[in-house]
């Protein structure tokens, strides 16, 4: 499944999977976010053609829980653009009017929500899913398919482990043992 993205970085146990792709003349980063202070993940797409934030929050909540997600996110925007020019890349990416201001974060408003506490992990996938594919959030990632969803990935988590018991795949963090 990794082998059809151009660039994965910055992935462990627990941490976020950043993939880097350029969409249609767009070039975007997909990451999870763990906002610690609600005990909540949601998914940030950063568009590096016109330099914005997409936040994508799929828990049903208004009002304290909206305004600490604008806050966790806002305080990457700031600090994004200060990466960018450590790292060199206003040179590639130029930024107006000096590169340096905090990038605009948009909270996608009419997006799926989860119907109870224990779906956001499958949410999170199915979100990061449709970015990197373009597809529509809203009409492919529903409540009402996230057993469906469950069930897909054990079954494709169950043969990724066959085919690595007969050596047909390898993880990047296992030791060679030629």
């Amino acid at each position: 499944m990794h082998m059809q993205y151009d660039e994965e970085v910055d992935h462990g146990e627990d941490e976020p999977v950043i993939v880097v792709r350029p969409v249609k003349s767009k070039e975007i980063g997909i990451f999870g976010l763990n906002l610690a202070v609600l005990k909540h993940w949601v998914l940030v797409k950063l568009e590096l053609t016109d330099w914005t934030m997409e936040v994508y929050d799929y828990l049903e909540h208004e009002g304290p829980h909206n305004e600490k997600v604008r806050e966790g996110v806002e305080g990457l925007s700031m600090f994004i653009p200060l990466l960018a020019a450590q790292i060199g890349l206003f040179k590639f990416k130029p930024r107006e009017p000096s590169g340096m201001h905090p990038i605009p974060v948009i909270i996608m408003k009419d997006i799926p929500k989860q119907g109870n506490g224990g779906n956001g992990g499958m949410f999170t996938i199915k979100f990061d899913e449709c970015l990197i594919e373009m597809r529509d959030v809203r009409y492919w990632v529903i409540h009402e398919r996230m057993q469906l969803f469950r069930e897909w990935l054990t079954c494709y988590l169950w043969a990724h482990a066959k085919r690595k018991l007969v050596g047909a795949y390898k993880s990047d963090d296992e030791p060679d043992m030629d």
